[in-house]
């Protein structure tokens, strides 16, 4: 024995006992534990869920974002910012998390994704940025005089809302071409259409179908009713509208579109850099920032502004979702004045909590709010009397 091993004990005293030692089953079961906890965790991150998380995401300028060839620019003290949300398919602690955190909104996979695959909505969502920029482009240009030439075949449907009076009808990737014998050739066609007719109102549209596999692959055998055509077909569509969620008085039909073969001949070569964002909720924000480059003064007044909305051929603004989210992100970068769809307008100001936030409709509606401020239409031109084709 060495002198390490010798234990003292005070006169009187037990001597301590031995250490405990495990048996092999013990062994085997903390093991057992051990690989069930680490499993546990590995999934509670790494799992995914059929739901998916909207938190907060970025408040970004556009101006930088803009290049333009053909006309003069400027830069201006002001921005005018676009919002976004991150969207994520959660896992099991994600989803505890969003829960736990009120900026954060739960949403199940068929809610965001309806029918489609993942690939496909993503395909969608950069069609729709595109359209955005086209109609950003178009408004912006048209409201500083330029005359603009447009042209489409059709009106594509992007996106079927479950249980809308479009559902079993059309299809991903149904191209409108008129409707109660108008022709469509603009998706504002169809939007000015549905938007003039009460609900209850019965629609009778021709449609075709258009050939594009990332939109189309899988839609046929998960939208039971709506008749499968080969690409290039014709077939006769009759629908009853239902009532718009936010206006009951107005028409109601369940689709996104986007045209077909959109064409501009623009007198003005404009880019816009939306990086990997996607949809279309971008287009007002893109439409005054078009019009801050390219006007000396500031259309914003100087401020830091945001706005979230999508921009029509025919000025309108329309509502996306995520505002709750898009609040947070632009209270958190400093923006000064929000603009916002009203039909999104009760829920943006619950989350406020001071900023300013005003209602727009169309475009005229968002450069008189920014006059209020010193800019919109203060610093621009007089609009043209020419009428606003599309």
């Amino acid at each position: 024995m060495t002198i390490d091993e010798l234990v003292t004990t005070e006169p009187g005293e037990d001597p301590p006992p031995p250490p405990r030692r495990w048996s092999p089953r013990a062994r085997w079961a903390a093991a057992i534990v051990g690989v069930v906890l680490v499993g546990l965790v590995t999934a509670g991150l790494l799992v995914k869920l059929p739901y998916y998380t909207l938190s907060p995401g970025s408040s970004r300028a556009t101006e930088p974002l803009i290049t333009v060839n053909g006309a003069d620019t400027y830069d201006s003290p002001g921005n005018v910012d676009f919002l976004t949300v991150s969207l994520r398919e959660a896992t099991p602690v994600e989803l505890l998390a969003a829960w736990i955190n009120p900026a954060v909104d739960v949403k199940s996979r068929d809610e965001i994704l309806g029918t489609q695959s993942p690939e496909e909505n993503r395909q969608v969502n950069l069609q729709m940025m595109s359209d955005s920029k086209d109609a950003a482009t178009y408004q912006a240009l048209h409201r500083l005089g330029y005359d603009i030439p447009t042209s489409g075949t059709g009106a594509v449907v992007a996106r079927v809302e479950p249980g809308s009076p479009a559902d079993g009808k059309l299809k991903v990737g149904d191209v409108i071409t008129s409707v109660n014998g108008k022709a469509v050739q603009l998706n504002s066609d169809l939007v000015s259409v549905i938007g003039s007719e009460p609900p209850g109102t019965e629609l009778t549209m021709e449609v075709t179908t258009l050939d594009l596999p990332e939109l189309r692959e899988g839609t046929e055998s998960t939208e039971p009713g709506a008749a499968a055509t080969e690409p290039g077909q014709t077939r006769t569509v009759e629908v009853t509208l239902g009532s718009r969620p936010d206006d009951a008085s107005k028409g109601f039909l369940g689709v996104s579109t986007f045209t077909r073969d959109l064409s501009f001949d623009f007198p003005v070569q404009v880019t816009i850099d939306s990086g990997r964002v996607g949809g279309p909720s971008a287009g007002l924000a893109f439409t005054l920032g078009l019009l801050d480059v390219l006007t000396p003064d500031s259309i914003t007044g100087g401020l830091k502004i945001a706005t979230t909305g999508t921009m029509s051929l025919d000025g309108s603004v329309g509502p996306v979702g995520g505002v709750h989210q898009k609040v947070v992100a632009a209270k958190r970068e400093g923006v000064e004045l929000m603009l916002v769809p009203s039909s999104e307008l009760d829920e943006a100001r619950r989350y406020a909590d001071g900023l300013r936030i005003e209602p727009v409709d169309d475009l005229d509606q968002a450069l008189a709010v920014l006059s209020t401020v010193g800019g919109g239409d203060k610093v621009l031109p007089p609009e043209p009397t020419s009428p606003n084709a599309g």
